[in-house]
């Protein structure tokens, strides 16, 4: 089966707070998730999801914790190996492929405008092109809302 990778071009909003709306579309839906910053970044979605609906969180944790194998989100720095908690879906948030990420039947890649995450998911949107067992797909924030699918 193909990995199916988006590339979630972030114009209008920040990419935290596209991760944080993502995880809990995923979390409603029942997906385990595994998602990958960096350690700033890591600190700030660990904040968010906790705050991120005043009316409930979003339940997660960070990697490397005996309890990481119930966690239906997890928070990490980097993909070491199979995700402990089981996550079929990855959530990148200003990095680039991380090896591995063919483990998993999704992908969703999310960068912001003239940010070095924009140069690297050029170079691995391109760097995918050939690459069999992959599907893309390139999406853009609409400046009403929403996402607008370019490729």
């Amino acid at each position: 089966m193909a990995v199916d990778i988006g590339f979630y071009h972030c114009t209008r909003a920040p990419a935290v707070e596209v991760a944080a709306r993502l995880t809990a579309k995923a979390h409603e839906a029942g997906q385990r998730l595994l998602l990958l910053a960096a350690p700033g970044q890591i600190d700030a979605l660990d904040r968010l999801l906790w705050t991120f609906d005043a009316a409930s969180f979003l339940p997660h944790g960070r990697a490397g914790n005996a309890e990481d194998p119930e966690q239906p989100v997890l928070l990490a720095e980097r993909l070491e190996g199979a995700p402990p908690n089981g996550a079929r879906l990855l959530l990148l948030v200003d990095t680039g492929l991380p090896a591995g990420f063919d483990g998993f039947e999704r992908v969703l890649n999310l960068f912001e405008d003239g940010t070095p995450a924009h140069e690297r998911a050029r170079a691995d949107w391109k760097a995918l092109q050939a690459r069999e067992g992959v599907a893309r797909s390139y999406w853009q924030q609409k400046e009403q809302g929403g996402w607008d699918r370019r490729a």
